[in-house]
């Protein structure tokens, strides 16, 4: 099975040394909006199909993700697709 398109955009993203250039946004069930945006440098590992923020103990799996945006040149690196009513 193929990795998670998301596994190697975010696993570019911390390699390439500027994660806080990038947002998360993800579904947070109980936030406002029910999303919750973080920046990229966050994220202390990234898995088969999850990500793990830096606090050791939070996991958010990749269907959650919403969308990544890089902030410096507000370009949308990935959004989820939406299904038409």
């Amino acid at each position: 099975m193929p990795d998670h398109p998301l596994r190697k955009i975010l696993s570019g993203i911390l390699r390439a040394g500027v994660p806080e250039d990038v947002t998360i946004t993800y579904l947070h069930r109980g936030a406002p909006g029910d999303q919750v945006t973080i920046t990229a440098s966050a994220v202390a590992n990234v898995r088969k199909g999850s990500f793990l923020l830096s606090d050791g103990e939070t996991q958010i799996p990749f269907h959650r993700i919403l969308q990544v945006e890089n902030t410096k040149n507000g370009t949308i690196i990935w959004k989820k697709r939406t299904r038409a009513p």
